[in-house]
């Protein structure tokens, strides 16, 4: 039986927690001056904690897919995997997010904030404080 290596998102959430905390700051920030003119309601915050759930979700699930393709038996399958993966995530959160909105318990615009903290996260870590990526021609 094949030992499956461990799951690398949890460090990585680890370390995108401070960009999560910014951007959910300056989300919060925003929706109360909305707030100010137009008034909030509740599906604003349900729509920001729903959407910072799925952001970890997909993250965690995009860890999971990563650990389960290098250890299939060839690459082909490995990549089919990879891909069947990415189609099932993508439509899985597209109907979460939709389900939330026709029930009338989010509101859109603060569910898909959080949804862009790690791509935030790795292009200030990468770009802006200068480290640079890793090569994926070494793995």
């Amino acid at each position: 039986m094949k030992r499956r290596p461990k799951n690398p998102a949890f460090e990585e959430l680890k370390t995108m927690l401070p960009a999560a905390l910014v951007v959910n700051g300056l989300a919060l920030i925003g929706i109360a001056l909305y707030g100010i003119f137009e008034g909030v309601t509740w599906r604003a915050l349900t729509g920001l904690a729903f959407g910072n759930l799925l952001s970890a979700g997909n993250f965690i699930l995009i860890g999971s897919t990563a650990v389960s393709t290098i250890a299939k038996a060839t690459e082909k399958k490995g990549k089919f995997f990879a891909n069947a993966s990415y189609g099932a995530r993508y439509i899985g959160m597209f109907l979460l997010l939709a389900a939330g909105f026709m029930l009338n318990v989010i509101d859109m615009v603060p569910a898909f904030i959080p949804l862009f903290i790690p791509k935030l996260h790795y292009t200030l870590k990468y770009l802006l404080l200068g480290e640079n990526p890793p090569n994926l021609s070494d793995f």
